[in-house]
């Protein structure tokens, strides 16, 4: 798996995309890096881009797992909203699980879009906002 984020920090911006296959353990990679990176804050509203996910090895156990990692930070975000891009079935099955996950948690609002202006519409953002460099 490869990946890339960034954060705008003018808009309160996190940008995460995610290319290629992914696994449980490339995901608890992923977690365990954003929980160290100074970057990430729990009041930012999240863009993920799943346009170029290939496959992903992930049960529906796994990605609860993964989540509840994150609960102590997910449980800081006040009026948060998460916008996942997934053009392709593989990140939209995938997204759907992620969000199922995230509905117990008051202060985030999420959805997955299969249109990048749907998803800038959400965020209150420009569509060319949501590009990681």
């Amino acid at each position: 798996m490869r990946y890339k984020f960034d954060v705008d920090h003018d808009r309160g911006l996190f940008l995460l995309r995610l290319d290629g296959r992914i696994g449980a353990q490339d995901m608890a990679d992923l977690f365990q890096e954003l929980a160290a990176s100074p970057d990430r804050k729990p009041d930012q509203n999240v863009f993920c881009d799943l346009t170029g996910l290939e496959r992903a090895d992930l049960s529906f156990t796994q990605v609860m797992s993964l989540t509840r990692s994150r609960t102590g930070f997910y449980e800081q975000a006040k009026e948060v909203r998460v916008a996942i891009l997934a053009p392709n079935d593989i990140g939209f099955g995938t997204a759907r699980m992620y969000l199922a996950l995230m509905q117990g948690f008051d202060g985030i609002t999420a959805d997955v879009f299969r249109d990048r202006a749907e998803a800038a519409r959400f965020l209150a953002v420009a569509p060319e906002t949501l590009r990681v460099p």
